[in-house]
């Protein structure tokens, strides 16, 4: 007789909604600030199309993911002053374009934004507004 073993379910992290972000664009253009305070991470999709997003107001607890689908479009995303980022997309004809001016003063930052995906033919714009 097969033994089951029981699910210990009070150990499994829901995140909360609001610190998540799920995004398609098809031939439009978005813009969103995010404002969690616990910022999880998300997916983000994007065929000719823009989209625009504000982390200015959030933060994050250790690390979060960004998964990037984008094709012939752009994505910039303004992070805070003290938020690392670290890239980790699969490029054919595409472009990360990284605009902060200061970017070492948060080497040292236990905040860790990744952003990881795929992107064909299009851009990705990194900033501050410090």
């Amino acid at each position: 007789m097969l033994k089951r073993k029981a699910m210990n379910y009070e150990s499994t992290v829901i995140p909360n909604e609001e610190d998540m972000v799920f995004l398609n664009s098809v031939f439009s253009n978005i813009e969103k600030t995010i404002l969690s305070k616990d910022f999880k991470g998300g997916h983000i999709t994007n065929v000719f199309g823009n989209t625009e997003l504000d982390f200015t107001n959030a933060d994050l607890q250790g690390h979060a993911v960004l998964d990037l689908s984008l094709a012939f479009g752009a994505i910039s995303i303004t992070v805070p002053c003290d938020w690392r980022v670290e890239t980790d997309l699969s490029q054919v004809l595409a472009s990360v374009d990284d605009y902060r001016n200061d970017i070492y003063k948060s080497r040292n930052s236990d905040k860790l934004l990744v952003i990881k995906g795929n992107s064909v033919c299009s851009n990705v714009e990194i900033q501050h507004n410090c």
